[in-house]
């Protein structure tokens, strides 16, 4: 196939560039985009499509006037690469000490990539099949920069994404409930109101990094509608420097099934885990002086862990921390 056949070049016009994206997807299952701004009203990509730019000289703008959609929203045996994704294309990411503070309230509905489905119960079959993005930036949405909605609980469901950078959105990864399986490695998701929202089992979060956001990585079943919560593992992943040295870089609030913390690193952020189940932080590497609070009747397990110094433990509703080989860098123990 000649490349002319699949390559779109920007008119520079401001039109809506949605259509030609989709006509072109649709007739070879390809679109390369050149360099440019190409303004969308949402990109609706067809089943086995894929869809790549040159970096960060290819920019897709989610129109102003979308109040509810996603920028790219991703069917099954998609692959979304090389791209950059804005929401808002006056936020300038050198300047986010500005920005932080006009962070939305709460996740909110206009995201940049998204892996939707229709499973509002406990679903395998007819969901989305496994998509992949690769090397993408999404930032300036009051949504998830990367959403995964309603996919179900088919391990073949699942979206593998590597090597994007998030900022400045609602959350930079959310899952809100009903979607499992997804493997994140090498993601870096700061200044957001919350770096992660996972409320979806069976999630796995490898060398990635939630650091500066107003929550780092959150865990929240309150309303009991994210009730196959959790059961993944964050491994190598760093937690540090929630809004300004004073936030929370983990949260977890109704932790059904265990959650694992290995291998990363936590510092000038705080740790709230209520009514949790099965948390555990091994071989961590915690820096400054690290806040805990625990409330709740299941114990919060710490192993193999390094503290700079002792960590203040706050508990409530008969909570509880278990400190086994855990160690301060002066050597002295770490226990209960």
């Amino acid at each position: 196939m000649e490349l002319s056949r699949y390559l779109l070049e920007c008119p520079g016009d401001g039109r809506d560039m949605a259509p030609a994206i989709e006509k072109t997807l649709q007739a070879h299952s390809a679109c390369l985009l050149g360099s440019g701004k190409y303004y969308v009203s949402g990109i609706r990509m067809p089943k086995g499509s894929y869809l790549a730019g040159l970096g960060d000289a290819t920019q897709i703008i989610l129109k102003k006037e979308v109040t509810d959609g996603a920028a790219v929203a991703m069917d099954s045996y998609c692959t979304v690469k090389d791209l950059t994704v804005l929401g808002d294309e006056t936020v300038d990411p050198l300047n986010t000490a500005e920005r932080l503070p006009l962070l939305p309230d709460a996740v909110g509905t206009r995201h940049g990539i998204l892996f939707r489905g229709t499973a509002t119960t406990k679903d395998w079959m007819h969901q989305l099949r496994n998509s992949v993005v690769e090397n993408c930036r999404m930032l300036g949405f009051s949504g998830g920069g990367l959403a995964c909605i309603d996919t179900g609980y088919n391990i073949n469901s699942s979206l593998t994404v590597s090597d994007c950078h998030i900022l400045l959105c609602g959350a930079g990864i959310y899952i809100p409930h009903y979607s499992e399986y997804h493997k994140f490695t090498n993601v870096l998701c700061s200044e957001n109101l919350f770096g992660c929202v996972n409320n979806g089992g069976n999630n796995v979060f490898v060398n990635c990094g939630f650091n500066a956001n107003k929550t780092g990585f959150l865990v929240d079943n309150r309303d009991g509608r994210a009730v196959n919560n959790t059961h993944g593992s964050a491994v190598g992943c760093t937690f540090n420097h929630s809004v300004g040295n004073a936030g929370v870089g983990i949260a977890l609030y109704g932790v059904s099934w265990g959650f694992v913390f290995s291998g990363g690193q936590l510092g000038f952020s705080k740790i709230v885990v209520e009514n949790a189940a099965g948390v555990q932080f091994d071989n961590m590497n915690f820096l400054h002086t690290v806040e805990i609070a625990v409330k709740g009747p299941r114990p919060v397990f710490f192993c193999g862990d390094m503290f700079f110094k002792k960590p203040v433990v706050t508990l409530s509703d008969g909570g509880a921390v278990r400190f086994c080989d855990c160690f301060t860098v002066d050597g002295e123990t770490v226990d209960n």
